[in-house]
């Protein structure tokens, strides 16, 4: 779950860098996704909503700031079904080492956390 967890603040992260107007996309079958993202100082927050070809939708937002040692990440989906996820972490640097940490918590509760050093 160690994994998982950075890499769904990696995904805000990577989302999130670039602040822009609103975008839509429209699949093949029709099913469609718009999001966009705004930047205020050295924060960038955005938000998403994707709907299936047969109607469901998800829907996402997160923010990423950037903090003296690195940068803080939050984050948090809802499924079709209406349960939700949420996503916390922060990367720090100390003289060329680069440490992610984060939490995600899931629809039913259940809570992961990990940690990566690289």
């Amino acid at each position: 779950m160690k994994v998982s967890v950075i890499a769904s603040l990696a995904v805000v992260a990577i989302l999130l860098s670039s602040a822009g107007a609103q975008k839509t996309v429209t699949g093949k079958h029709g099913s469609t996704a718009t999001g966009s993202a705004t930047q205020k100082g050295a924060t960038v927050s955005g938000s998403g909503t994707a709907t299936g070809a047969r109607g469901n939708t998800a829907s996402g937002s997160g923010s990423v700031a950037k903090t003296k040692t690195g940068t803080s990440e939050s984050g948090v989906v809802t499924g079709p079904k209406g349960g939700t996820t949420t996503v916390s972490g922060t990367t720090t640097n100390n003289g060329g080492n680069t440490t992610a940490s984060g939490t995600a918590t899931g629809p039913r509760g259940k809570t992961k956390s990990g940690t990566a050093t690289r």
